[in-house]
Order: C-alpha cells, then sequence, then structure tokens
C-alpha cells in the first residue's frame, strides 16, 4: 500500500472486506485522523462489479451532505492514478467502537433501556437523513456502530436511495434477514417506511438474541418475512416490557401502512421506554456538572481552574423536546454549549443544521458583544441538557478563562464556514454551475 492517498497520510489497515479495504490515516489540513476505504478489488462477475462500483459511488456522492452526530460523516471522496491504475477512496470520520452485531449474540445483550435509547437515536439519525431525501436500505447491526460511552453512529450509505438522483437506482439491495416486505418483491416504491421495518428487526435481534424471521434458505428467509409474524420479544426473552413488545411488532408490519406514520411517532412510543436518567431532569453537584463539562470537545483546551470558573457560574438547564432555545428574529444574549442530547437548527422553516454535544449555538452575539436579531431558531430536538450562558457571564469570566471561549468561538465559526463552503460547492455540482 502506498504511504499517501492524495493528501492523506495512511497510517495502517483497520480492515479489509472482499472488495475494499478501510485504513487508518492522518488528514494533514484539518489535523484529524480519518477513516479512508479504499475500492480495490471488483468481482469477476460484471454484474456484480457494476453494482460494487454503484454502492462506492453511492457513498461518494452523499460527501459532505449528511452531518448528523448519529451518522458517520463522509468528508471526501477522490479518484487518483496510482502504478497506471485507478484507485477509488473515500474519507470518512474514524469512529471508535464495534458494531451491534456483538450486542445480538444472546450472551452479550445489553439492558431492555439501553437498547431503546440506542433505537432512539437510529431513529432521529434516519429521520434526518429522510429530511435530505435519503433512505439508507441496509439497516441491519453491522452497520450500526456502538461507540464506547454508548452512542451510535449509522454507517455505510452505500445501498442508499437518494432523492432526484439518477445514480443510485441499484437494484436488490438490502441484507435478506433485515430486508423489508417492499424490498423483497421488488418493483415498489421504497420509502422511510422500509428502513423502519429494518430497524425493527434490529431491536428485535438485540432485545431477544434471535432475528425476527428464519429459514434455511434464504428462499424460506423472505417466504418468512413475506408471511409469518414473529413472536413478541418478551416469549422469546422472559422480562421484555409489554411497550416494547408493541413497538417492535408494529415496526415489523407486513404493509407500510400498519408500522408507525412518521418517525417521530416512533421516537414519542420509545420515550416512556428510556431509562429514568433520559427522561427526568438530573441534580447534579458541582463536581458531577464539571466532569460532565470535561467531557466535552468545547471544554477540551480550558484548564481546569478556567473550568470551574464556568461551572460555579453557571448552570446547566434542561430543554424539553420541542422547546426553542433560539428564537428567529428574537433579540438575545445568549449562548449555549450543548452537554446531552441533539438540537436542530432552522431557518424559515428549513433544516439546516443538527447539534450535537460537546457543540455550541448562539456564539455570534457574543463575537458582537451584545443582543441582536437571530438569524435562525434553534429548538431542542429531543430532551436536551445544555449549559446557558449570557455575554456579560463571559465577560466577568478571568482574561484566561475570556481567552479561551473566545479560541472556542473561533473553532466553531471556522468549522461552520468550512462546511457552508462544503455546501456551496455540492449544491453548485447537483446544479451544473461551473466556477469562472
Amino acid at each position: 500500500m502506498h504511504a499517501n492517498i492524495g493528501k492523506y497520510e495512511i497510517r495502517g489497515l483497520l480492515g479489509k472486506g472482499a472488495t475494499a479495504s478501510v485504513y487508518l490515516a492522518s488528514d494533514p489540513f484539518e489535523q484529524r485522523e480519518v477513516a479512508i476505504k479504499v475500492l480495490d478489488a471488483m468481482p469477476a462477475d460484471p454484474e456484480e462489479a457494476k453494482r460494487q462500483l454503484k454502492f462506492f459511488q453511492n457513498e461518494a456522492s452523499l460527501a459532505g451532505k449528511l452531518r448528523h452526530p448519529h451518522i458517520v460523516s463522509i468528508y471526501d471522496a477522490g479518484l487518483e492514478k496510482k502504478e497506471g491504475k485507478d484507485v477509488l477512496y473515500l474519507v470518512m470520520e474514524l469512529v471508535e467502537g464495534t458494531s451491534l452485531q456483538p450486542h445480538c449474540d444472546p450472551a452479550d445483550l445489553l439492558p431492555a433501556a439501553r437498547t431503546a435509547q440506542i433505537i432512539y437515536k437510529c431513529c432521529k439519525a434516519l429521520e434526518y437523513a429522510n429530511t435530505v431525501g435519503v433512505v439508507h436500505r441496509d439497516i441491519k447491526p453491522a452497520n450500526i456502530m456502538l461507540q464506547p460511552d454508548f452512542d451510535i453512529k449509522v454507517s455505510d450509505f452505500g445501498a442508499a436511495q437518494l432523492a432526484r438522483s439518477d445514480t443510485t437506482q441499484v437494484a436488490g439491495v438490502g441484507s435478506p434477514a433485515y430486508m423489508s416486505p417492499e424490498q423483497i418483491r421488488g418493483g415498489e416504491e421504497i420509502d422511510f417506511r422500509s428502513d423502519m421495518f429494518s430497524l425493527g428487526g434490529v431491536m428485535y435481534h438485540m432485545l431477544t438474541g434471535a432475528r425476527p424471521f428464519g429459514g434455511a434458505t434464504a428462499w424460506e428467509l423472505m417466504e418468512a418475512i413475506m408471511s409469518k409474524d414473529p413472536s413478541p420479544p418478551s416469549e422469546v426473552t422472559p422480562g421484555i416490557p409489554p411497550l416494547l413488545d408493541r413497538i417492535v411488532l408494529r415496526a415489523l408490519g407486513k404493509s407500510r401502512d400498519e408500522r408507525f406514520a412518521s418517525w417521530d411517532e416512533f421516537t414519542a412510543m420509545l420515550e416512556p421506554a428510556l431509562s429514568p436518567e433520559d427522561a427526568t431532569e438530573s441534580s447534579l453537584s458541582d463536581v458531577e456538572e464539571f466532569n460532565a463539562m470535561r467531557r466535552l470537545a468545547f471544554f477540551r483546551r480550558f484548564a481546569d481552574t478556567e473550568l470551574w470558573e464556568v461551572v460555579r457560574s453557571c448552570r446547566v438547564r434542561k430543554f424539553p423536546a420541542g422547546t426553542d432555545l433560539i428564537r428567529e428574529g428574537v433579540e438575545d444574549d445568549g449562548v449555549y454549549v450543548l452537554a446531552a442530547g441533539l438540537l436542530k437548527v432552522t431557518q424559515r422553516g428549513k433544516l439546516l443544521n443538527a447539534v450535537s454535544p460537546g457543540e455550541c449555538v448562539g456564539e455570534m452575539v457574543y463575537a458582537r458583544r451584545g443582543s441582536a436579531p437571530r438569524s435562525a431558531t434553534v429548538t431542542a430536538y429531543e430532551m436536551s441538557w445544555v449549559l446557558a450562558l449570557r455575554v456579560q457571564d463571559i465577560e466577568s469570566f478571568s482574561d484566561s478563562c475570556r481567552a479561551r471561549f473566545s479560541e472556542a468561538f473561533l473553532s466553531v465559526m471556522a468549522d461552520r464556514l468550512s462546511m457552508l463552503g462544503g455546501r456551496l460547492v455540492s449544491l453548485m455540482q447537483e446544479q451544473k454551475v461551473g466556477l469562472v
């Protein structure tokens, strides 16, 4: 393997499949580690080779388009000549952890409440993908990454169906064990409810250690998906709450109309099954708040003494789902650092961004040193805990602490300008606008 691919320095092999290898690499410009998937061998069968190339092109087309804390980001894609051969590669976010596959083993099942949390986050990720016209079409345990802190990342959008794209119509996609009836039948419109069926299958597997449908052959498996109803999870694994039985079986409805009408409906039914710390406000001590803040990326460069200033002056506030932190056109001087949960940013009703723990919103009022009409609305997408500050709070901190805030805000602004530039280039490419 060559020491470099494009501008990326290869550090080592992370994994190898039938047609692609994944490498650990360094991005010298962004100063971060990334994962690079390289298409290095094509199947001998021409049709299968064509299909695999289509999958690769599919993922490449999503570079910069799916920015969500629970979706693996695709940063870049490229084609390079190496020793007279074309090398196709994708540059992705490096995710620590494993897939959900080990936790589908009967000997390593997670508690039901933890499984509900994971599925809840998957719903939010797939809902976001759907808002930008993407249906995953291959949801399975192997395509959901579980991080050490039990956060998740949905990965592998190679089989995805993209709205208004003529490059993504790939036939026969999906993993048979989790494939929806309409995918098996073929010739039907595939929408978010196909992903919902597959996610229901993943949830069933995580709760019971068994797939909802089985068969000695692929034909028998597909026949079972089409015509048989699975046993409730609680009959397979005693102790599963009846609510989770109802959720799983509804998601696995044979027809799309039997399933949830929206991802919101799915998550609303999941909420009572989440563990108490996800559904109620926690009364944290200063020490607990300090430890929570210390883990956030926003405060990474703060010294302990500086972080203690922040914790002692400001408290973490809870914002229920649907609550606005910032409203478009309204003046205020609030700055918010998300500690837990998920926020969405909208402008005139259009989704602009999703904000994950460790990120901040409202920093422009500090740059202006005063209140001003907001250009966008920031809403809690789910129950969220936020460190709320005002400009005067930050101004009251020590010189070194204020300097850390300025540094953190500049980093946030630079990241957002970079993201905006990437979106602008993608839009121009989609509209076939040339640069002179």
